[in-house]
């Protein structure tokens, strides 16, 4: 998603202030944030308009941050940046809409902003499409869906001692898990430590140990280079030694028994640019399953893969006959079991670099369930009321 694009660019805004300290790192077992639901660290749905379309809305607010998309009746994802100490009249903050996703064009002065009070009962405000008509955001709290809440952890170093500038290293993790204390959160917290932090064998820590340990090694890691740097003498960019780690989370669907998650990641050791990506988990949490293609489509890839073509041929306005190799490395589209659902179709995901240059970015490929009737999986289409 290009959200974790964004992120990167507008981390400063984006995330909370943290504790630096010299030498070592400060924090401790107790300083990460406690996994409880209030009003400073909640995850919610709400349902209402815009205008006068109907759209959800999913909303990660964990200390000074907000993590926000919803969706209109079309079921395309628009994503938010919060602009962070933005506040307006009447306690509004400030956000701009940067989706429906398309061919690398941020268009950052150029897209919708909204105005939104976000409260945990309620969602309201205004969307401006230019300088006149704004919209009313009138959203309420939903009864549907499955209870989450967010679990974060935050740790920095910075290190002394040297000419140019001061070494730094910076993480920040929030991860969503289900609020209730039962067998769902059990086999969903193990599905995030196996596919999100690394875990080798999941065992029963919580995911707030897990999260530490993660959060706390990349740390040390940072510590451990910069010591290696120093003893041998190297001559390296002072630039080369700021460290950044951010991982970010939040639904996009949840409703009729399934949960799709979004996980975006960023990381920075070194080099050039940093990493970043989108992983997204459709998980069935009625039958405690992760969901994979297969669960969803018939379709067969010899199937898919001209299907997908065509709509990334829309997407990035490459006409009948161009090589696809005006944006990709080859000339076809390989497939990719990174996928989300919405209540109106299928997205494929690509992270930067699996298929095309870096400058690309994520690569989301769009297809309404209008374009997959005929290969959604009946279980699947009866639960969604397609």
């Amino acid at each position: 998603m290009k959200k974790t694009f964004l992120l990167i660019l507008f981390a400063p805004a984006l995330l909370f202030s943290c504790k630096q300290n010299n030498k070592k790192s400060n924090a401790g077992p107790g300083d990460a944030v406690t996994a409880t639901q209030n009003p400073d660290h909640y995850y919610m749905q709400y349902q209402g308009t815009i205008g006068e379309r109907p759209v959800t809305m999913q909303v990660v607010k964990f200390g000074g941050s907000y993590d926000v998309n919803y969706t209109y009746n079309d079921g395309q994802i628009m994503d938010l940046l919060f602009q962070k100490d933005s506040l307006l009249k009447s306690d509004s903050l400030f956000f701009i809409e940067f989706a429906p996703r398309t061919s690398g064009d941020s268009r950052y002065g150029h897209d919708p902003r909204l105005h939104l009070v976000i409260q945990p009962d309620r969602v309201t405000g205004l969307k401006w499409m230019g300088k006149n008509n704004p919209q009313p955001v009138q959203l309420l709290a939903s009864k549907s869906g499955a209870a989450f809440i967010p679990v974060g952890y935050l740790d920095s170093m910075r290190l002394t001692g040297f000419k140019k500038d001061t070494p730094s290293a910076f993480t920040s993790l929030v991860l969503l898990e289900p609020q209730a204390a039962d067998a769902p959160k059990r086999w969903f917290t193990g599905l995030i430590k196996k596919n999100i932090l690394a875990a080798q064998a999941p065992d029963s820590t919580s995911l707030q140990t897990a999260m530490t340990q993660f959060g706390r090694s990349f740390i040390e890691n940072f510590r451990d280079d910069v010591d290696t740097m120093k003893s041998r003498g190297d001559e390296v960019p002072v630039s080369m030694m700021h460290y950044d780690q951010q991982i970010s989370s939040n639904l996009v669907y949840n409703n009729n028994g399934y949960a799709v998650l979004s996980v975006g990641n960023y990381a920075y050791t070194g080099g050039a640019h940093g990493m970043y990506g989108q992983t997204m988990l459709c998980l069935d949490m009625e039958q405690q399953k992760e969901l994979t293609p297969g669960d969803v489509l018939t379709i067969d890839s010899a199937s898919l893969q001209p299907l997908l073509e065509r709509h990334f041929r829309a997407l990035y306005k490459i006409a009948d006959g161009k090589p696809l190799t005006e944006v990709l490395f080859d000339d076809r589209l390989a497939l990719t079991d990174n996928f989300y659902f919405t209540s109106g179709g299928i997205g494929f995901i690509y992270q930067p670099y699996e298929v095309a240059a870096y400058a690309f970015g994520l690569i989301d490929i769009w297809v309404p369930y209008t374009d997959l009737k005929p290969w959604l999986q009946p279980a699947f289409a009866k639960r969604m009321g397609i």
